[in-house]
């Protein structure tokens, strides 16, 4: 680690900038993805994507039919009746799948067209950016009706899962090699905790920097999970304690490779390399504190 001063520090309203240029990218993101789910959407009534105006009108239907005696029900009404049921979660109508056509006793929510993005969303970043099937799962445990073609398309467009899928260029910063702490600063851990679920304000996201031989955490609230609002903290966290030789992340290599390429711009003699995530080791104690930090909070 060199000891040398950062040349080059961010601006007061850096955060807000980085807030900004997000929120325009996935506004961006979520049109396209609109676009060409509205381009393929069929109008079949078997179609589980709805636009707020079926959705009202499928809901004004099952109610209608369920205050008729099976006897004066019509097929159509028949039909939906078997397919869907409306239940009540607090003032609002949900349009939900028939508890006997369902996963046992489960009971999954449809949703309109303008809900899909955000719902495949707040799914995919809880889990860090992970593959289709790790998505779908998560979507399941959020009891959504959805295909797995939507959450493809959804992929299909995410930028952070792009940064995954491409090598980082060859640099001596990026080294990869097994790592042993045994003195303060000698190898540390990022990692990002995920409180969409009860954020404060805009602060949606928890970063835990964890020194490997001493356990001291810091923590950071953040906005959101790029690897710019990453490295501002980290440049922080560096420049009050020092900077580790070694860098992890259970994000993945190319996500600690762009963080360490933020902070390459910002401090021109900060020296680290990269290192492999969790080991055997410190899997326990990074795990434990994420948990604590949670707890706590």
């Amino acid at each position: 680690m060199s000891s040398s001063k950062p040349t080059k520090t961010l601006p007061p309203t850096t955060c807000s900038l980085m807030e900004t240029a997000t929120n325009v990218n996935n506004t961006n993101w979520k049109n396209k993805f609109n676009s060409e789910i509205l381009s393929s959407k069929n109008n079949s009534s078997n179609n589980p994507l709805f636009t707020l105006k079926r959705y009202n009108q499928t809901i004004e239907l099952i109610n209608g039919a369920k205050l008729k005696r099976y006897i004066d029900r019509n097929e159509k009404e028949i039909a939906l009746l078997k397919k869907y049921d409306v239940i009540h979660v607090g003032r609002q109508q949900k349009l939900v799948k028939n508890i006997n056509s369902s996963e046992g006793d489960i009971i999954k929510y449809y949703l309109i067209l303008d809900e899909l993005f955000d719902s495949i969303y707040t799914a995919h970043i809880k889990i860090g950016y992970r593959d289709i099937n790790s998505t779908m799962r998560e979507i399941k445990k959020s009891m959504l009706v959805l295909q797995k073609t939507h959450i493809k398309l959804f992929i299909s467009g995410c930028h952070e899962c792009k940064i995954k899928q491409t090598k980082p260029k060859n640099s001596p910063k990026l080294v990869v090699q097994p790592v042993i702490s045994n003195d303060f600063n000698e190898h540390g851990q990022v990692d990002l905790i995920d409180m969409q679920s009860c954020p404060d304000a805009t602060f949606k996201v928890i970063l835990n920097y964890q020194d490997h031989f001493t356990k001291f955490c810091i923590l950071k609230a953040m906005k959101t999970k790029t690897a710019a609002e990453v490295a501002y903290h980290l440049l922080d966290i560096f420049t009050t304690f020092g900077a580790p030789r070694i860098l992890q992340s259970d994000n993945g290599r190319e996500f600690v490779a762009k963080v360490i390429e933020e902070l390459a711009d910002m401090w021109k003699d900060l020296k680290i390399v990269h290192g492999r995530a969790r080991h055997s080791k410190s899997q326990g104690s990074v795990e434990r504190s994420n948990q604590d930090v949670k707890q706590l909070i």
